[in-house]
C-alpha cells in the first residue's frame, strides 16, 4: 500500500470518530475536518500509484452502486462495504469494509478494500485490485511547539553535559599522559597561525584520507578484513586528535587568564588541573549564554552561533597542533638564532702606541753580527 493512501485512512478514521455524519447517504463533510482531508486528498493525489478522489466521493456506511446505475467519478465507503452492481467510472474505496463487485460490474479505476477485502464475483476492473490491512491507530498528531523553558533546558543541559565529559577526559589526561598534553600546548604558543592552517587542512582531508586507506586495503584479501578495525581505528585516532587538541588549547586559554591575573596581583602557581577546568570553562561560558537568551530569538541564535564559531576555532588549532607535534610525542624545536660573534683576542700584552685604540706589533729583537763582535 501506498504511502499517501495509508495517510488517508489514518486520517479519515481520526475524522470519523471525532463524529462524522450518521446518515448513511450523507457526505462525510464537516467544517472541522475540511482541512484535514484536503491534507489527505493531495497528498493521495500525488502519489502516482494512489487512489484519486474528493471530497464529494466520501460516504459513511454502507453503499451500493445498483445495477443499472452508471456512477460518474469515484465512490468511497467509510466503515462499511461498497457494493457495485452497476459501473463506476473511477475507484471503488471501502474503508473498514469490503468492495464487492457483483456479475456484470464495472470499475473504470482501481477497487481497493482498506481494512476489508475485494471479492470479485464476476466484473472488471481496469485498474488494480489492491486489499489493505486495517490500521487500529489514528493519524500522529503534530507535535506541540517546544516551549522556550523547555529549549532553554535542552540547550543547557547539552553544554553541561559537554563540560562534564572533556574535564573528566582532560583530568585524566594530566594524571595519564601529561606529557603529551604539555607538548601539544607548546607547539600552540610556539606556533599558532601554522597550527591552525594545519588544523583546517586536516579537517579537509580527514575524509580523503580515510577513502585512501580504504582503497589501498582492499587490494589485498587480507586488507579486506581488516577494513572494518581500520575504519573503527581511524576515528579513534581522529576523535583522540581533536580532543587532545582541544584540551591543550583549553589548557593555552587557562594560563593566559591566570597570566592577567597575576600581572596585578602576583599568585601562586595554579594546579595543572585548575587551569585546564579554567580554560573549560571559558568555552563553554559563551553555549550557557547562548542557551539562557533562547528567548530572545535572533540574539541567542547569534551568541549560539558565536560560540560555535570561536569553539571550532580553538578544535581547530588544537587539531593543527596535535598533527605537527604527532600527538604530542614529537618537542617543538626551537628556531636557531643569530651566531654569537666570536670572541675578541687579547691584545694587551703588546707594546702600546700614542695612537687611541691601535695596538702596536711586538718589537723584533737584532740579532748581533759576530764580525762586529
Amino acid at each position: 500500500m501506498s504511502t499517501p493512501i495509508r495517510s488517508l485512512v489514518l486520517g479519515l478514521l481520526a475524522i470519523t470518530c471525532a463524529g462524522a455524519l450518521a446518515s448513511a447517504q450523507t457526505p462525510v463533510r464537516t467544517a472541522a475536518s475540511s482541512d484535514s482531508l484536503h491534507v489527505w486528498l493531495d497528498s493521495l493525489r500525488n502519489d502516482p500509484n494512489g487512489a484519486h478522489v474528493d471530497e464529494q466521493s466520501l460516504h459513511l456506511g454502507h453503499q451500493t452502486v445498483a445495477a443499472g446505475q452508471h456512477l460518474t467519478g469515484d465512490i468511497v465507503a467509510v466503515r462499511g462495504n461498497l457494493d457495485v452492481e452497476g459501473t463506476v467510472d473511477g475507484d471503488a474505496v471501502a474503508i473498514l469494509g469490503d468492495v464487492i463487485l457483483h456479475p456484470g460490474s464495472k470499475v473504470g479505476g482501481d477497487a481497493v478494500a482498506i481494512g476489508g477485502h475485494v471479492r470479485n464475483d464476476g466484473g472488471t476492473v481496469g485498474g488494480e485490485m489492491r486489499s489493505v490491512s486495517a490500521f487500529s491507530t489514528a493519524p500522529a498528531a503534530a507535535a506541540p511547539p517546544v516551549s522556550t523553558a523547555r529549549a532553554t533546558w535542552r540547550l543547557l543541559s547539552l553544554a553541561l553535559g559537554w563540560f562534564v565529559v572533556l574535564a573528566v577526559l582532560g583530568l585524566l589526561t594530566l594524571l595519564l599522559t601529561r606529557s603529551n598534553l604539555d607538548t601539544v600546548a607548546e607547539r600552540i604558543r610556539a606556533d599558532f597561525t601554522r597550527a591552525f592552517l594545519v588544523g583546517l587542512l586536516g579537517e579537509f582531508a580527514l575524509l580523503p584520507a580515510l577513502v585512501l586507506s580504504l582503497v589501498v586495503l582492499a587490494i589485498t584479501v587480507v586488507g579486506i578484513v581488516l577494513i572494518p578495525f581500520a575504519i573503527i581505528g581511524f576515528f579513534l585516532a581522529a576523535a583522540g586528535l581533536l580532543a587532545l587538541g582541544f584540551l591543550a588549547m583549553s589548557y593555552v586559554s587557562g594560563e593566559s587568564i591566570m597570566e592577567r591575573g597575576a600581572a596585578s596581583a602576583p599568585v601562586r602557581r595554579a594546579p595543572a588541573g585548575y587551569v585546564l577546568l579554567l580554560g573549560l570553562s571559558l568555552y563553554f561560558a559563551l553555549w550557557v549564554v547562548g542557551a539562557l537568551f533562547t528567548w530572545a530569538g535572533v540574539l541567542g541564535a547569534l551568541i549560539r552561533l558565536a560560540a560555535a564559531a570561536v569553539t571550532w576555532a580553538a578544535v581547530t588549532v588544537g587539531f593543527g597542533a596535535a598533527l605537527l607535534s604527532r600527538g604530542g610525542t614529537r618537542a617543538h624545536a626551537p628556531t636557531p638564532g643569530p651566531l654569537a660573534p666570536p670572541p675578541e683576542q687579547d691584545y694587551s700584552w703588546e707594546t702600546p702606541t700614542p695612537v687611541t685604540g691601535v695596538a702596536a706589533a711586538p718589537r723584533r729583537t737584532p740579532v748581533a753580527n759576530p764580525k762586529d763582535l
